[in-house]
């Protein structure tokens, strides 16, 4: 069964969302075509999730990993009934904002706007859901906390900048020293290095939805042929449902035939 999964600009649930894809392809034999926007691949890279993208997505047939406008290229394959579903996860804000507004300017909203044109069911994870409480969660990607670190004071080194494979962290005024979020690749090797626990990556930070964008959400799910899941259990068993009913549906035309 082949699935097109499309990527936007969101930290928040995206190392959950990509990790769950990863887990289901293998259990049900998908081939998966990853769509990323610009800044969906930025914060894919910054949160460290890539290198698992290129085993979802290892570059076959259907299996392409597709960045900013090379997405574009293959939207065409939705009109041809090549992809029996359509996930978009995790959807920022801006992403359901302009699917609402009918815009279609990256792979992400120019997907949901072809698929639902040509009859493909489109599963949406937005990321301003928020929870019983009224608040939405999101993570943070890597930094240093300053009340934490004491290395070029105590040891006029960092350990944890000489082991960085990509040298994504840099000094200010040549001893504050700070990660370069355009370097980051999010590999977590700096978090063990650093002896002071000054590293952290992924901390849960609480954030309160607009109205505008609960609004937005709101429209989105009464669109036809959309599901919008609130939670990444909610994004599996949908997934699992609609890929049941498509292997499903395959079983009896080929037997049809």
């Amino acid at each position: 069964m082949n699935i097109l999964w499309a990527i936007t600009g969101s930290g928040a649930y995206i190392r959950d969302t990509v990790h769950l894809i990863y887990e289901l392809k293998k259990v049900y034999d998908l081939k998966i075509t990853t769509v990323l926007s610009k800044w969906g691949y930025e914060v894919a890279r910054i949160y460290g999730v890539v290198d698992i993208l290129r085993k979802i997505s290892s570059g076959g047939y259907y299996e392409e990993l597709l960045i900013g406008d090379q997405g574009m290229y293959f939207i065409g394959r939705l009109n041809l009934g090549r992809y029996k579903l359509v996930i978009i996860a995790p959807a920022s804000s801006n992403t359901v904002a302009k699917i609402v507004h009918g815009i279609a300017d990256t792979p992400p909203t120019l997907a949901f706007a072809e698929a639902i044109k040509s009859n493909v069911p489109v599963i949406i994870f937005p990321t301003d859901f928020p929870g019983p409480n009224g608040y939405m969660y999101s993570e943070t990607p890597c930094y240093i906390d300053r009340s934490l670190c004491k290395c070029f004071q105590e040891l006029g080194i960092c350990s944890a900048m000489e082991i960085c494979p990509v040298n994504a962290i840099v000094l200010i005024d040549n001893t504050i020293p700070r990660i370069d979020l355009s370097r980051c690749i999010g590999c977590e090797k700096c978090i063990e290095a650093c002896r002071y626990g000054a590293i952290k990556c992924w901390e849960r930070i609480r954030l309160k939805p607009r109205d505008l964008d609960l609004e937005n959400i709101e429209q989105l799910s009464m669109q036809k042929g959309v599901y919008v899941v609130k939670t990444i259990n909610e994004l599996r068993d949908k997934v699992v449902e609609l890929i049941g009913e498509g292997i499903g549906q395959s079983f009896r035309n080929r037997s049809r035939n």
